[in-house]
C-alpha cells in the first residue's frame, strides 16, 4: 500500500504544486490537502491508516509550531514533515522541539520529496507496529490493569465531580490512568476538563472486535494534567451505538494498556453501563446523605442484583456532601443499604469545588479538605499502587475490602445481632416509619422488617431513636 500523507497549505497555489510534485511520485499519494491549521488538525483524525503530515511553515492562523505540537500531541504514530522556505538551525530546533520528525525545504524537487516521506512513512509505520504488536490482553508490566466504576444513586450526587478527581489522585502518584466516560446521553466531562476532542467511544463501537493501540491513540484525549479521557458520544443519541458487546471489549482493550481504568456510569443503567458494572474490579455507588439519593441507590442495586450483575454485598458506598450536622450519618447508612461505605466522606464543600468545575480545571480545587478527602479514597480503593500489589486481591464477583478498610466498629456491623447495636445518628424525626406502610405505628423495626422499595431489606433490629 503506498504511504498516505495529509498536507498543510497557506495558499491555493502551494496547494497546486504540492499536488503535482505527488502526483509524479509513485510510493505515495496525497490524500487531502488542508489551508488552515484547524482544518489540517481535524483532517488528521479522518483517516486512520495516515502516514505523514505536511505542515507548511506559513500556515495559519495558529502558530505553526503549536500545531505541530497539537498534532504531536493527539497522533503520536503519524511522522510530521515541516515544509520550510528557510532551512536555518533555529527553524530546525523549534520544529524538533515541536514534535517534527524533520524540516522539508519548500522547493524540494520530486525526487527528494519521495525520499523524505518514504523515510518519515516508514517510522510512522513501525512505530504502529511496535504498538499494535505489543499485547492486548496484558500491558506491559505483565498485569491486567483494574476497572472501578463510579455509578450515581441520582444525578447531581457528585459522580463526574468524584471520578475526575479520583483519576487526577492516581495520575498524580504516576498510574497511567484512562477515565472514561460511559454517561453516554449526558457525559459532561469536557466542560470538568475543558477539553475539546472530535472523537468519543462511539468511534470504538465498529472495531470493538479488533481494537488496535493506534486506535486508541486516535480516540483518546491525553489530557496534560495525567488521565487520558474517553469521551462520551457529543450527540446522545449516538450512545444507542455503543451496546454491551462493543463496552466488554472496549474496557477489555483499555485494561490491557492501562494500570487504572475509572468508569463515570452517571446516574442511568443501560447495557453498556451493566456490562461495566459486571466486568468491573471494583464498583462504587456515590450517594448523597438523604432520603432520595438513599431510594435510588437501592433501586439500583437492587436492578444489578435482579439482573445478576453484582451483589449489593460487593458494592461500595461513596458518601457525598458529608457533614457532621447531617441527620444520616455513613454508618447509619451502610445498615440502610446494605453495603461497605467507604470510609472517607467527600465534605460538603460546594463552594470550594466551583473555581475548579467552573474553569474547567480541576487542579484550581485548592480546598485541602477537598484534597485529603479524595486523596484517601483513592487509597482506600488502591487507586494509587500499581496494579501487581493487588491483582491478587481483585477481580469480579470478589468481596474484598480496600485496604483502608472499614472504621473499627463498622466492619462487623451489619452482621451484629440486632440486640448488640442500634443506628448511630441522632433522631430523624421518624422517617424511616413513613417509608413503608407495614412500619406506620411502630416505634422499630419488627423482627422481620419491611423491605424499603424494591431494593434490599433493611438490616434487622435498631430503632429509629424517637
Amino acid at each position: 500500500m503506498n504511504f498516505r500523507v495529509l498536507a498543510g497549505m497557506p495558499t491555493s497555489e502551494t496547494e497546486m504544486v504540492i499536488a503535482a510534485r505527488f502526483e509524479e511520485l509513485a510510493a505515495a499519494d496525497l490524500v487531502s490537502c488542508r489551508l488552515t491549521s484547524t482544518d489540517l488538525i481535524n483532517g488528521a483524525g479522518e483517516y486512520p491508516d495516515l502516514d505523514v503530515v505536511l505542515v507548511h511553515q506559513e500556515l495559519g492562523p495558529s502558530p505553526v509550531f503549536d500545531t505541530i505540537r497539537d498534532l504531536s500531541h493527539r497522533h503520536p504514530q503519524l511522522a510530521i514533515l515541516l515544509v520550510s522556505p528557510s532551512m536555518d538551525p533555529d527553524t530546525f530546533t523549534a520544529a524538533m522541539e515541536a514534535g517534527a520528525r524533520g524540516v522539508l525545504p519548500a522547493d524540494s524537487g520530486a525526487t527528494e520529496l519521495e525520499t523524505r516521506v518514504a523515510r518519515a512513512a516508514e517510522w510512522s509505520r513501525t512505530l504502529r507496529r511496535h504498538l499494535e504488536s505489543a499485547s492486548l490482553d496484558l500491558p506491559v508490566s505483565g498485569v491486567r490493569g483494574r476497572i472501578v466504576t463510579l455509578s450515581g444513586a441520582k444525578g447531581g450526587v457528585g459522580t463526574t465531580t468524584c471520578a475526575v478527581h479520583l483519576s487526577l489522585a492516581a495520575a498524580r502518584r504516576d498510574r497511567l490512568v484512562c477515565l472514561v466516560d460511559l454517561d453516554l446521553q449526558a457525559g459532561d466531562l469536557p466542560a470538568f476538563l475543558n477539553l475539546q476532542h472530535r472523537r468519543s467511544i462511539a468511534d470504538l463501537v465498529d472495531a470493538a472486535d479488533d481494537i488496535s493501540p493506534g486506535m486508541l491513540a486516535e480516540t483518546l484525549y491525553v489530557d496534560p494534567r495525567g488521565p487520558h479521557v474517553l469521551l462520551a458520544p457529543q450527540h446522545g443519541e449516538r450512545g444507542e451505538d455503543v451496546t454491551a458487546r462493543a463496552t466488554r471489549r472496549i474496557l477489555s482493550a483499555l485494561r490491557s494498556r492501562y494500570e487504572l481504568v475509572i468508569v463515570d456510569c452517571g446516574s442511568t443503567m443501560n447495557e453498556a453501563t451493566a456490562m461495566a458494572v459486571e466486568v468491573a474490579d471494583r464498583s462504587v455507588v456515590t450517594v448523597t446523605p438523604d432520603v432520595p439519593a438513599l431510594r435510588g441507590a437501592q433501586r439500583l442495586m437492587a436492578m444489578w442484583e435482579r439482573l445478576q450483575i453484582r451483589s449489593h454485598e460487593d458494592v461500595y458506598s461513596l458518601v457525598t456532601r458529608h457533614s457532621r450536622k447531617n441527620e444520616i450519618q455513613p454508618d447509619f447508612l451502610q445498615q440502610l443499604l446494605g453495603t461497605k461505605v467507604l470510609r472517607t466522606p467527600v465534605p460538603a464543600a460546594y463552594r470550594a469545588l466551583e473555581p475548579g468545575e467552573n474553569s474547567g480545571d480541576p487542579t484550581k480545587v485548592t480546598d485541602e479538605g477537598l484534597r485529603r478527602a479524595f486523596a484517601r479514597l483513592a487509597s482506600e480503593l488502591d487507586l494509587l499502587v500499581p496494579p501487581a500489589a493487588t491483582a491478587s486481591g481483585i477481580g469480579p464477583g470478589r468481596h474484598t475490602t480496600p485496604s483502608g478498610g472499614l472504621p473499627q466498629g463498622l466492619a462487623g456491623l451489619a452482621s451484629r445481632p440486632p440486640t448488640q447495636t442500634g443506628p448511630t445518628t441522632r433522631d430523624v424525626s421518624g422517617f424511616l416509619n413513613s417509608l413503608g406502610a407495614e412500619s406506620a405505628g411502630h416505634p422499630t423495626w419488627p423482627t422481620s422488617p419491611p423491605s424499603w422499595g424494591p431494593g434490599p431489606r433493611l438490616p434487622g433490629g435498631g430503632g429509629t431513636g424517637g
